[in-house]
């Protein structure tokens, strides 16, 4: 595939301070033009809260209207938080938990269960932390989580959550941001995006974003390299055809670590958090783009036809010493493996839909049918090395340990394997949401799907496995309105995922089975500038993924698992130049492969400064907290981290921000995994000093 090489040498940049009108006690939005053709673009709004997302379905949806818990973060949110990751955006979130995989990417987790999919415009990816991270978030407007299932639109459906990362568009008037930021561990980043018309009639518009990412870290030798650039194009065929097409690309390279063991009884070490195991020679490369079209015509009755095709393709090299065993308390000993892994994916996906308004037998509502195809290839080669031997946590030296020469295919016990997973899904749909009368609103959809997967080891010319399964998939759901601010709801999905992860002999695993019930209630207060949302759910489900502890790389089925829990977020403005975004989030549940805190607490507040010398200054503080929380007999204590942010106007288009993660510099272990690897200390205080300019 194409390489993917760019440097980005830029100047800086800026932050929209939130125009506000206040009337009396109630804080509004002043009118922004937003333009974007989804209609609910939140970038220039200035707020934390949106009232409509695109997860719901494949137009712009009221998310008081989804018989489920829906939460979007801004643009504006995204900014003050400094999150550049989806990792980092999850630390927005209580109900969205980021497991360190590596120092800067890991693995996500919403209602106890590890989120193996992601989507770009409603595109499905597949999410798997040792291939690396999703694209950087320069290229998005927003953020959305729908929780719980969502087999009708998002392929063959996450079990517990839907990612959907919604980009930029083209503006019908020049505006353009440069930005420079620097920060601890040697961290430099540039950004630049441009947006304009192409001609004189604004009917062909334009869009390039590039970023350069660069840092080292908290641990030892650890550093990444990143670069990405996107272009779109968006033609006005007609006054109500819309055609849109561009790219995604980015690479990565980078040294990474896979976390620390633990001693033989599962304590964790007590080690400077600068700790590195591994071996100074540890690498990891990753290229991918992504090619988009989109057609979009809007009739007079206001239905809409869209098609969509994407592209994906990425290479990935994986080298890394890793901890073979858990280090023996007296002795200090533990062994080492280095693990070798080539990976190549290219997948497909085409969409056809039609959305329309419908008015039938004196009610009212929309209907979506729809027909998708998604197809996958994957290479991948494994094999190991044990000649690192055995180590001590004492003396490690990570400089000293050879590179051994690896060759493919692996031969030997364990997962040591060549193959290709061949993988189509064929998807017809349909979604209703009619007006029932007396504030109440149907919601039901169902799916029909055709799903083929085949892995064959390529290096002894064997199938591993041959899956084929045929499933309806459906949701029903009703919404009351108590008033023009509440909405009670209450939902019911299905729960069928095939899964692409294999077992330590190749094969594949089983699909995942279940269902999700969920009640809950929304608001939306002062306009919409405040929305609101608590949710109780309870999930059974089978076959869930879990890493295989005895075979790097590989997965073991899950047995029958029960979950249950409790969400409350807040997003907007509570009171004149005040805005605020947090939330609890309770979990119970009988998986043992759940390494993420039962209780969750996230909150952050920002003040607008009104008047005086630092009139339109934004000033905000948050905190993160985590109950205890263990994996196995790995236990680790609760921590409450507080961020911080202070962002200046120097002039109109130039502003300054300082942002301060773990302020009081807490020393934390943030995940547990194996005894053998996968335990993390959080990262340490940390700044950040950007400068943006808006043109």
């Amino acid at each position: 595939m194409p390489q993917v090489s760019l440097r980005v040498s830029l100047l800086a940049s800026v932050v929209l301070v939130s125009p506000l009108v206040a009337e009396e006690d109630i804080t509004e939005l002043a009118p922004i033009l937003v333009e974007a053709s989804d209609g609910v673009a939140t970038e220039g709004t200035g707020s934390y809260s949106t009232e409509r997302a695109t997860v719901g379905g494949r137009q712009p949806v009221d998310i008081r209207d989804i018989p489920q818990s829906i939460t979007v973060v801004t643009d504006e949110r995204l900014e003050d938080a400094n999150a550049n990751s989806l990792e980092e955006a999850a630390f927005v979130l209580p109900n969205l938990t980021t497991a360190l995989g590596d120092v800067y990417t890991g693995s996500l987790y919403s209602r106890g269960h590890e989120v193996f999919t992601y989507n770009i415009d409603g595109a499905p990816r597949p999410f798997l932390s040792i291939y690396g991270t999703a694209p950087d978030l320069v290229f998005f407007d927003r953020v959305e989580l729908l929780s719980g299932p969502s087999g009708v639109y998002q392929g063959t459906g996450e079990p517990v959550g839907t990612l959907n990362l919604v980009r930029k568009r083209p503006t019908s008037t020049p505006q353009g941001r440069a930005s420079v930021a620097t920060g601890s561990f040697d961290a430099l980043r540039g950004e630049f995006d441009y947006s304009a018309p192409l001609n004189a009639e604004a009917t062909v518009r334009g869009r390039i974003i590039a970023y350069a990412d660069t840092k080292n870290s908290y641990v030892d030798f650890v550093e990444s390299d990143r670069e990405g650039l996107s272009g779109t194009l968006d033609v006005d065929l007609t006054d109500q055809t819309l055609l849109s097409f561009g790219f995604i690309a980015e690479t990565q390279d980078a040294l990474r670590f896979s976390g620390l063991p633990t001693f033989t009884d599962g304590t964790l070490l007590d080690v400077p958090r600068e700790t590195f195991i591994g071996a100074d020679w540890n690498r990891f490369e990753s290229d991918s783009i992504e090619g988009f079209t989109e057609l979009e015509h809007r009739f007079d009755n206001g239905s809409v036809l869209k098609a969509s095709a994407r592209r994906y393709s990425r290479d990935v090299v994986i080298r890394s010493v890793l901890p073979n065993s858990a280090v023996d308390p007296l002795s200090g000993d533990f062994d080492l493996l280095t693990f070798a892994r080539d990976f190549e994916e290219d997948t497909d996906f085409v969409d056809v839909n039609w959305s329309s308004p419908i008015s039938a037998f004196g009610t009212t509502g929309e209907v979506t049918l729809g027909a998708d195809y998604r197809s996958t290839d994957q290479t991948m080669r494994q094999n190991f090395d044990f000649s690192a031997g055995t180590q001590n946590i004492n003396t490690f030296d990570p400089t000293a340990i050879a590179e051994p020469v690896i060759t493919f295919p692996g031969i030997g016990p364990g997962f040591r394997l060549n193959t290709l997973t061949e993988t189509q899904e064929y998807g017809i749909y349909a979604q209703g949401r009619i007006d029932l009368g007396v504030r109440t609103k149907l919601s039901v959809g169902t799916r029909y799907v055709l799903y083929d997967s085949r892995v064959r080891d390529t290096g002894r010319d064997l199938i591993r496995s041959d899956i084929e399964e045929q499933r309806f998939v459906s949701n029903i759901g009703l919404a009351y309105a108590l008033n023009d601010r509440l909405t009670a709801y209450g939902g019911y999905s299905d729960i069928f995922q095939p899964q692409i992860e294999q077992r330590a002999d190749g094969s594949q695993l089983d699909p995942v089975e279940g269902r999700q019930f969920e009640v809950g209630l929304k608001g939306s207060f002062n306009g919409g500038s405040l929305t609101t949302q608590t949710a109780v759910f309870y999930i059974e489900d089978r076959n869930r993924a879990v890493e295989d502890p005895a075979n790097p790389g590989a997965f073991l089925d899950s047995g029958d698992a029960t979950t249950k829990g409790f969400e409350a977020l807040l997003q907007g403005f509570v009171g004149q130049n005040w805005m605020v975004s947090g939330g609890y989030t309770y979990v119970d549940t009988d998986r043992d492969d759940d390494p993420t805190s039962p209780h969750t607490l996230s909150l952050w507040g920002r003040y607008t400064v009104p008047e005086g010398r630092l009139q339109g200054a934004d000033l905000g503080i948050g905190l993160r907290y985590a109950s205890s929380f263990s994996l196995g007999t790995i236990k680790a204590p609760s921590y409450v981290v507080i961020d911080a942010m202070a962002r200046y106007p120097i002039t109109e288009t130039l502003s300054a921000q300082l942002s301060v993660e773990n302020l009081l510099d807490g020393t934390y272990y943030t995940r547990v995994n194996q005894t053998t690897r996968g335990n993390f200390y959080g990262t340490p205080r940390r700044l950040t000093l950007g400068i943006t300019m808006r043109f």
